[in-house]
């Protein structure tokens, strides 16, 4: 199970946005949860980023919602963004990943 998210940023918070990314996924890596995936991809509009979220299971996704990464990011990016983000829920087709 995956998302698509789509982040808005407010005029300015571009080079935030990408530092609090960064600590984020820091954050999420010190979990040592391998049962999801957080990546974060800038676009050529220094106002918009895109996520790729995957989790393994609905387990592995309510325990990154229930992680304090997850709360610390997404209450520091209330000051961000203009609106919540966007979210599409993918269905996996296909990959040249193994």
């Amino acid at each position: 199970m995956s998302l698509l998210v789509e982040y808005t940023v407010n005029e300015g918070m571009a080079d935030e946005q990408v530092s609090e990314l960064e600590k984020f996924t820091g954050s999420l890596r010190e979990l040592g949860d391998g049962g999801f995936n957080y990546t974060a991809f800038a676009t050529d509009d220094p106002t918009k980023s895109i996520a790729l979220l995957e989790f393994d299971d609905e387990p592995a996704k309510q325990r990154f919602l229930a992680s304090e990464a997850f709360a610390a990011y997404r209450d520091g990016a209330k000051n961000r963004f203009p609106g919540p983000p966007g979210t599409t829920t993918l269905k996996f087709v296909a990959s040249t990943r193994g």
